[in-house]
């Protein structure tokens, strides 16, 4: 397309969307018929000069929300209603409502500890200016192969860093190494050890929930091995916080996996003040109720309809 015809259509979307002038008279202003508008419009939008986007706030349901707060002795809960039928876009109007809240649980000089994953990738597109200064973020668990899965550790930490202008940390070690000696010497190597020690001592941690699949990113990565994947079945995981597993009650599992992991421990969790846990999609209801009697989760972001399923429990 020859760049006169680029740029007349470039003018029409202008006149059409910035100066919200009316198809007839973009018409008689560019002596063309209002179809010809209408067809250049089009094309402008199918050649990317034109991005359509719906913003609105994010509401919770107060009603639903104040039986969950009460029913697991929380201290806030926002449940956000379903617009769409797309569980991407549930995802991402939960990660955009706890992010849009996130400065309120954070102070200058905050310690915040982040785990990584499907929602916590999404969380990262939301996190704007915290109007905070010198936040320190932590990975609370060890890194999976990111070469390939995409997580968004680097993505999430990094971004809050940024947002409360200052500095992300990370565990430099895999979330799961071959051998329980293995990990216990990487734990006490210095850097690991430091990050491990600044992680225990968050004020925040924000995370999302999983649960026990093989269609995790802990799965489909490698670092959950398929022996990890039989043996936290037998023994009753239905899903983890930070990659630390629990049962249906909330109980820590022990197991092969549990000893070879580098992270934060599920009782370390427990200590931190503000346990910010994000989920959606009905697939997490029993993940989401067993973390919750397990008390890893004090600040919930939800769908209603997760919400809905975790009342009727």
């Amino acid at each position: 397309m020859k760049n006169d015809k680029i740029i007349k259509i470039i003018r029409v979307a202008k006149k059409y969307y910035e100066s919200h002038m009316d198809q007839k008279i973009i018409a008689q202003e560019e002596e063309i018929s209002v179809s010809t508008v209408s067809r250049m419009l089009k094309k402008a939008e199918e050649m990317g000069y034109i991005k359509i986007t719906v913003e609105y706030p994010v509401l919770s349901n107060e009603e639903l929300s104040a039986s969950l707060k009460k029913k697991y002795n929380l201290e806030k809960v926002f449940l956000v209603p379903k617009l769409s039928d797309a569980p991407v876009a549930v995802q991402e109007d939960v990660c955009r409502a706890a992010a849009k809240d996130l400065s309120s649980y954070l102070n200058d000089g905050s310690i915040i500890g982040t785990a990584w994953g499907r929602t916590m990738k999404s969380f990262a597109n939301y996190v704007s200016d915290l109007g905070v200064h010198n936040v320190k973020v932590v990975q609370i668990n060890g890194k999976t192969n990111e070469t390939s899965v995409p997580v968004g550790a680097d993505d999430l930490s990094q971004a809050i860093a940024r947002a409360g202008h200052g500095e992300a940390y990370v565990i430099p070690a895999p979330v799961a190494v071959d051998s329980a000696e293995i990990a216990e010497m990487l734990k006490k190597e210095r850097n690991i050890s430091a990050a491990l020690t600044l992680a225990r001592e968050c004020q925040i941690a924000l995370f999302g929930v999983g649960n026990l699949s093989r269609n995790t990113i802990l799965y489909r990565s490698g670092s959950l091995k398929e022996e990890d994947f039989i043996e936290l079945e037998e023994k009753g995981a239905v899903g983890d916080v930070c990659t630390c597993f629990f049962d249906a009650r909330g109980e820590a599992v022990s197991s092969s996996f549990a000893k070879r992991r580098i992270s934060i421990t599920l009782e370390e969790l427990k200590k931190i003040p503000c346990k910010i846990g994000v989920a959606s999609g009905l697939e997490k209801k029993e993940a989401l109720h067993a973390a919750l009697l397990g008390e890893y989760i004090n600040i919930l972001y939800a769908d209603e309809e997760l919400g809905k399923e975790l009342i009727a429990i």
